[in-house]
């Protein structure tokens, strides 16, 4: 990994925009635009932002800033095979390894200025106090001044909204005063009504994975919602989708649907790094991932005359907000919609919502008919994976399928 992720970004940019202009693929097309969001954190065009992984990016795009959520960083880290030497930095630096790895991964690249410096550093208190603390830790690491947003749990009032909404207005001006970009109510309008167009199509696209077969693999949506966020309230989020379900479309149509023995629900997080994992389930025992708890649209349009209070909604609604409860009821929700047959949990190390709660989810699907096995993995550090340790669990659990 370069010691500066400009060149890489850059690279990845051009290479794969000639494989989009050859030939438009909706995985090719995701990690193209996904390659230009790095690209504004070194474009001058743009305010560099590090954020917490659910906050508004809607209101980012609005502004003109590049923003991408830390977990991001370390997800992206491990996908190329080089997170090992930032954790490591991380952990000589003082961070124990018992914490999300996605954090420290962030804590090492900060530490060697993978990313440059950041202009700005948003975090918030959902989903974890890891993420707002590594936001905290590398304010004081830069010198840059932080913004919090303090995310009030579910259920919805009045009071609630307005107290988020008002700081969306702080959040706003702290941007305005660190970087000089102006929030335009009226591009937050056009972002608003690009940000419901796309829900709209990536809400039908889920309804396709629920059919039988579902018109998709195991990886078609991997990590898709997730990283889809930070193009919403963009025309790029619009083609994304659409290129998304066209082909989910298209296979539906030709009937070459990939056929299924058992479905599987995804919890959380995938396994960042390479792994043979999925492959191995799909051929030895026919096992499709037709749904990831995080590849849900749980929230209503966005009033375009009023779309703060939407995303105000959004963001006190999300399933990993408030009490375990809203999430198991959700996590039930799915697994009956999408007729899955098991769940994996990577139960990722240094996860409290993982961890912590791996005993209370597997008890409430079991309650829903639903089988769930926890595994004992990082998904961002490969050091301490086991693949065949792993598969042995995982034979077992399909067998009792």
């Amino acid at each position: 990994m370069d010691t500066n992720l400009k060149a890489y970004f850059d690279g990845l940019v051009g290479s794969l925009g000639k494989k989009v202009a050859e030939q438009k693929t909706a995985r090719r097309l995701l990690a193209y635009e996904t390659g230009r969001i790095g690209q504004k954190l070194f474009d001058d065009n743009y305010a560099h932002a590090w954020t917490g992984v659910f906050v508004p990016f809607e209101i980012f795009r609005t502004m003109d800033v590049g923003a991408v959520f830390i977990e991001f960083v370390g997800a992206m880290l491990a996908g190329t095979g080089s997170s090992a030497s930032f954790l490591a930095d991380a952990e000589g630096f003082g961070y124990t390894g018992d914490g999300c790895a996605y954090h420290r991964a962030m804590i090492g690249a900060a530490r060697k200025e993978l990313l440059g410096k950041p202009q700005l550093l948003i975090g918030a208190t959902t989903p974890c106090d890891g993420g707002l603390k590594t936001i905290l830790n590398v304010a004081r690491m830069t010198g840059v001044e932080p913004f919090t947003l303090d995310i009030p749990y579910p259920p919805v009032t009045k009071d609630k909204v307005d107290w988020l909404v008002g700081q969306y207005g702080e959040m706003t001006r702290y941007i305005e005063r660190l970087t000089g970009k102006k929030y335009d109510p009226e591009r937050m309008k056009e972002s608003a009504r690009l940000s419901n167009k796309a829900s709209a199509i990536v809400k039908e696209l889920y309804e396709l994975c629920k059919l039988r077969p579902a018109p998709i693999t195991s990886d078609t949506l991997r990590n898709f919602q997730i990283v889809f966020a930070l193009l919403m309230g963009g025309e790029e989020g619009v083609d994304v989708a659409e290129t998304f379900l066209s082909e989910t479309r298209a296979v539906l149509d030709s009937g070459a649907a990939p056929p299924e023995k058992h479905r599987l629900l995804w919890v959380q997080n995938r396994i960042q790094f390479k792994n043979n994992i999925v492959t191995w389930l799909e051929e030895k025992y026919g096992a499709k991932i037709v749904v990831d708890e995080l590849n849900h649209i749980y929230w209503d349009d966005l009033d375009e005359d009023n779309p703060l209070e939407g995303l105000a909604i959004r963001q006190i609604t999300h399933p990993l907000n408030g009490p375990l409860e809203h999430r198991l009821a959700i996590l039930d929700k799915l697994a009956r919609e999408y007729s899955v047959d098991g769940a994996i949990n990577p139960s990722h190390w240094g996860c409290r919502q993982n961890c912590g709660a791996r005993q209370a989810m597997k008890d409430s699907l079991r309650g829903a008919g639903v089988p769930m096995i926890n595994l004992d993995v990082d998904c961002v550090d490969p050091r301490n994976y086991f693949e065949g340790q792993i598969l042995t669990r995982l034979q077992g659990f399909m067998e009792m399928l």
